[in-house]
């Protein structure tokens, strides 16, 4: 133990930090993508959502299995396993453009390398800040992974609109970064890689089923990438052929501004939050509900004017969505329930990836708009829900 303390600096933590950017990087550059297989190999809108949903698919389980793996085994092995999974999605992305099966694998292997990283990567972080501020560490990792998934799309969305192989020279820029970060955070020290005890799932379940979890988490915590996307998924393929307008890279664009506002609104945020945590999943649904509004009227009067105000407005949902649940938990869990609790939590929050593709569903029988103002409709219903329960959860 002594060597691994030796080992480690008070600037080791930003070799964790890296692989958790990179990884975020790689999990969301597929954002903008979307616009390019549509126009490049003639994909429907039903397809290439439902591939940018496949990461849910491989990141749930996994963010469930490395919380819990990552107390016997250690919080690095599960962060390797994560960048020898991120290589693997960018190269099968990087092969998949004519094959839809490949693009699939690629997202999966995507969301589970995504899944390695969120919680161990999270509590490597917080270890290797030992000293600092309480939170410091929390607000490290959060800011790396959210500046991770802001930087993808916009790189992303550049070379695929401006650079020769837009459906290769993403991943292959992917690639070399995570290749670097795989490098650097290999031979990190972990400080603490002992077996420690894994809490019994009935003790998890039995703590998720109070009045906090059911009646603030689990109304709110969906909306957090639910918001996010609706921004910088969903609006931006309502945008037709602008003349002028670089569609793929204002979709990137977008997807940064958005995930960017967040970053930037999140130690506001935590202040806000720190002394009644409950007060700010309301104010959250209410910025959502004003960000579904420019969203709709975007679905009605389609113009890349609308970009910009719904990145920044969902953006700022996703943030208050983001901290104030993840303050809540801290508020109420004790620390030997911290790992699976998060982990359900980060799980229900990932459940918004799927928004674009049950928005790309239901527009085949009724009109966009329509479902958009359902989900004004459904934010605002849930803000008076918890307004009301607050102070009683």
């Amino acid at each position: 133990m002594d060597a691994l303390h030796a080992a480690a600096t008070p600037h080791t933590w930003r070799r964790v930090a890296l692989a958790m950017l990179a990884a975020g990087w790689g999990a969301n550059q597929f954002a903008p993508m979307l616009l390019v297989y549509r126009a490049e190999r003639g994909l429907t809108e039903q397809l290439v959502t439902g591939m940018f949903a496949a990461y849910v698919g491989g990141l749930v389980p996994a963010l469930l299995v490395a919380a819990w793996f990552s107390q016997h085994y250690g919080k690095r092995p599960m962060v390797r396993i994560s960048t020898v999974l991120m290589l693997v999605g960018s190269v099968l992305l990087l092969l998949g453009a004519d094959s839809p099966g490949l693009l699939f694998a690629g997202r999966i292997a995507s969301g589970v390398g995504i899944g390695f990283v969120m919680a161990p990567g999270t509590a490597w972080v917080k270890e290797l800040s030992a000293g600092a501020a309480v939170g410091t560490g929390a607000r490290r990792s959060t800011v790396a992974l959210t500046a991770g998934f802001a930087i993808g799309p916009i790189v992303a969305g550049v070379m695929a609109q401006w650079f020769p192989a837009p459906l290769q020279l993403p991943y292959a820029v992917h690639l070399v970064f995570q290749v670097i970060a795989a490098l650097v955070v290999w031979t990190a020290p972990e400080l603490d890689n002992s077996n420690n005890p894994a809490p019994s799932p009935r003790a998890a379940a039995s703590h998720l089923m109070q009045g906090w979890f059911l009646k603030l988490i689990l109304p709110s915590a969906p909306w957090v990438f639910g918001a996010a996307t609706v921004a910088f998924v969903v609006i931006p393929s309502l945008m037709g052929p602008v003349p002028g307008l670089p569609r793929v890279a204002a979709a990137g664009v977008t997807a940064g501004l958005t995930l960017g506002t967040s970053v930037l609104i999140q130690p506001s945020i935590r202040r806000y939050a720190a002394h009644d945590p409950g007060r700010t999943p309301p104010l959250a649904m209410a910025m959502l509900a004003l960000g579904m509004l420019i969203a709709t009227t975007a679905a009605l009067f389609p113009n890349p004017v609308w970009l910009v105000p719904a990145a920044l407005v969902l953006g700022s949902a996703h943030g208050l969505l983001m901290v104030g649940s993840i303050t809540i938990v801290e508020h109420h869990t004790p620390a030997h329930l911290m790992a699976p609790t998060t982990a359900v939590v980060y799980s229900l929050t990932y459940i918004g990836f799927l928004a674009p593709y049950f928005v790309s569903l239901a527009s085949l029988v009724i009109p966009v708009w329509t479902v958009l103002a359902a989900g004004v409709g459904v934010a605002l219903v849930t803000l008076l829900w918890l307004w009301y329960v607050r102070r009683d959860a």
